[in-house]
Order: C-alpha cells, then structure tokens, then sequence
C-alpha cells in the first residue's frame, strides 16, 4: 500500500466483504497496547501529584495511565449487511470494545434504499457526520494515526437515531456528494458525563444527556488529488444529572451550532490531512469552541512515517474570558502496512493542558503516552 487510506463515504466501504447468498459480512478491529509516562502535579487538587492521564476515548472514557493496558483502545466489531429487495438492504453493526470488557453491543443499525443511481436514503442508527473523520473514527485501519486526536474527537454524543439524504453527482472535474439529515439522541447513562461529575467532587447516580433535533449538512468534494468536507449542523441540548436520592440538578437547555472544514490533500509522497472546527453554544455566557488539526504524513512503500497537532480552546464571548479550558497535542508516529489488510503502528503523544488551573479548568493534566498496536480489517 503506497497511498494513505482516506475515505469519506460509509464504513461499509473501509472493510473487505465475504457474501453468503444476499448477506456480505465484514469487521475491523484494533489490538492496542499503551501507557503514560510519569507523574504530574494533580490539577484539581493542589500539592498532590497522580499518574499522568490520557483520556484516548472520551464517548467511552478509555484511558491510559502508567500502567499499561490493552484496554483503553482495543475493539473488535462486526457488520452484516442484507440485501431485502432490489436496491434495498438492511445493515447491522456489533462492536465489542476494552473499555467496555468486550461486551458485545450493537452501535449500528440501518436500512438503506437507492430509488437512483444518485440517491441514498438511510434510515437508523450512525454516527453523526460531525468531523471529517467520524463515520469511521474506530476504524483504526483508515488512517494513518492510532487514533483521530482525543482533543477534538471529544463530544459525549457520537451517535443519533435518525434519517439521511444522499445525492452524488459530477460538477465540472469533481465528484461530489451532498448529505441532509435529522435526528434525535437520548443518551441515557452518559459514561463521559457521569466520569466528569465524579471527577470534580459529584456523587450523582447518572447523568443522561440529550440532544434533539439534530439537523444538517454536508457537502464532499474529491478530486485527483484532494477530498474536502464541509458540514453545519445544529442541535437542541438538555441533560439530566440525578442524584442518589433521584433528586434532580437544575439545568438551563440551550442549543449549538457546529461548523467544520476537513479533508485531506495529496503532495507527491506527503499527504495533508486537516480538520478545522467551530462549536457556538446560545447559552447566556456564548460558549465557543475552536478546534484544528494539521497532520503530515510522509509515503514510502509500506511506511507512513507522520506527525499531527491538534488544538482545542473553551472561550466566552458574552462574559469575555479566554483562559478557561485550552490544550494541545503534538503526536509523533510510524505506520507499517505489513499484510494488505493490516497495519501496526507505533505513536508518542504530547499532550499540554494549558488551561486556567484556578478556575478548575485545566482538569486533563499534562501527559506523555507511548501506544502501539495492530489496526485490521477482515
């Protein structure tokens, strides 16, 4: 393999298919090993000192500490797609992750239908198409890195139950595609939430979170050398954090708008892959989030030698403040594609919590994790 892997389409299209009569059955897989380095001073209690954390998942918390763990990344998962009809399938997904001790669990499920050569229709469960790389950011096997950067694949919703609208057609030189979709997502038992309401001193029983009407757009560009990805959506936001006793913590709901550009640009051997976004919440401070990540990657033969830096920022514009939450990361690695359907890899993140530490907002910590592993797809 010469080329980087980079797709923007669905995950059926990342695996290799086995078809028993009208049923193509596919999976991906990663068998990940990690640690942090050392300790650091704890951020949220003063004179005391912890591991050093890598929070790798947030939807899931996986996390590394000093010592090691196949736990924090590793995952395995199935997807069998039907065919019912001419044109019509039905397609399930059953991952079973490390952090979750590898209960199997069904994270996908969808019907699609193709009236034309040029529509989609989906119907179901998936990711929502936030970043570039969301539709298949578990599939370690599609990208270079081991995984997207934790820093801005962060959000404590990932997933919605809902519908989307596919068309594909040529302008010009260039094959485009443009997405609409709504749905809704009542995630009950929020894992990220809960960790957080722990983590500063909490004792709730759980927390849900929902996040309604969720509506929007993408529009993908390729051409010989580049594939490009604009989307915008907007969504409705409350959560319920319930106490032991099943009282109920007040809430304000408010909505949020989400902005992003992403892609990636072929240079002779080196490839450019970005991702740049803006979160604006309507809350009464106007929470903002800017978000990028530049990575480079060097091609030769089977290797992938790259480097990427992601930075992530908390700012309030009604209520002036930028020293809130802020942190970058800088990982440096090695990709090695030594079977057609497999990759190890080998990566070193640095990760610089620079946020206000007297407001409680530097609560990630400094770290250095050193992960390695094997990405497969079958």
């Amino acid at each position: 393999m010469k080329k980087l892997i980079t797709v923007s389409s669905s995950i059926a299209m990342l695996v290799s298919t086995c078809v028993f009569a009208d049923m193509r059955i596919g999976g991906y897989g990663s068998i990940i090993a990690g640690k942090t380095l050392g300790t650091v001073d704890d951020p949220l209690n003063p004179g005391q000192t912890r591991d050093e954390i890598l929070t790798a998942d947030f939807y899931d918390v996986g996390q590394y500490k000093n010592d090691i763990t196949f736990k924090a990344e590793s995952i395995f998962a199935v997807q069998a797609t039907m065919d019912l009809a001419e044109n019509f399938s039905a397609t399930a997904q059953l991952v079973a992750k490390g952090v979750d001790d590898f209960e199997p669990e069904f994270d996908w499920y969808y019907v699609t239908y193709k009236p034309t050569d040029n529509l989609t229709l989906m119907a179901g469960r998936r990711n929502i198409p936030m970043y570039y790389f969301s539709e298949f950011s578990e599939v370690g096997y599609a990208y270079p890195w081991m995984r997207p950067p934790a820093n801005l694949y962060w959000w404590q919703v990932t997933q919605f139950n809902g519908v989307h609208a596919m068309y594909d057609f040529e302008l010009g030189d260039y094959s485009n595609t443009i997405t609409v979709f709504y749905g809704n997502e009542y995630s009950d038992d929020n894992v990220e939430m809960l960790y957080y309401n722990k983590l500063y001193g909490g004792s709730a029983r759980t927390v849900n979170e929902f996040w309604t009407d969720i509506a929007g757009m993408n529009w993908n560009i390729s051409g010989d050398n580049f594939d490009l990805r604009f989307v915008y959506f907007q969504n409705d936001r409350d959560r319920e954090t319930i106490q032991q006793d099943g009282s109920i913590d007040p809430y304000t709901p408010f909505s949020q708008t989400f902005i992003g550009l992403g892609g990636n640009i072929s240079l002779d051997k080196f490839t450019l892959l970005f991702d740049w976004n803006f979160v604006d919440y309507d809350d009464d401070v106007g929470t903002e989030f800017p978000t990028y990540l530049l990575s480079l990657v060097y091609n030769w033969e089977d290797y992938q030698p790259y480097i990427s830096y992601s930075k992530a920022d908390h700012e309030r514009t009604k209520v002036p403040t930028e020293d809130l939450e802020e942190h970058y990361m800088l990982g440096i690695g090695l990709r090695y594609n030594f079977l057609p359907t497999a990759a190890f890899k080998i990566q070193y993140d640095k990760f610089v919590d620079q946020g206000d530490k007297a407001g409680g907002w530097a609560y990630h910590g400094d770290s250095r994790t050193i992960t390695m592993g094997v990405d497969f797809v079958f």
